[in-house]
């Protein structure tokens, strides 16, 4: 299993696809990744697809900010992402509601 945060996020969510479809549709939300120990990078989710991408995002629909060990631990399960928000250990700049949509997306691919 990979230790880098896009690439783990990124195979897990492609081996899911068929199961994830259902949660791609409406418009496109950018959701920018930062955070110590890693390389920025962003996902686009919506419009059916799912897209990767390293960098940053001129206008993300949100903002996770989180360090590489934490969103190691949200992609593998090991942390729930509500609880590492509340205890400060994941800070989401915009909107939050889109960004909870994002960890369902993850959730259900991780449980494939």
């Amino acid at each position: 299993m990979s230790e880098d945060p896009f690439e783990l996020l990124k195979s897990m969510t492609e081996q899911a696809l068929p199961k994830i479809t259902s949660k791609l549709s409406g418009p496109v939300k950018v959701f920018q990744f930062t955070g110590e120990g890693y390389e920025p990078f962003y996902v686009e989710v919506g419009g059916g697809t799912v897209k990767f991408n390293k960098g940053t995002h001129r206008s993300p629909t949100a903002t996770i900010q989180v360090n590489k060990d934490n969103l190691l631990k949200m992609i593998k399960g090991q942390l729930d992402a509500m609880q590492a928000y509340f205890s400060g250990a994941l800070k989401v700049v915009g909107n939050i509601l889109d960004a909870a949509t994002l960890v369902d997306l993850i959730n259900t691919a991780r449980s494939k």
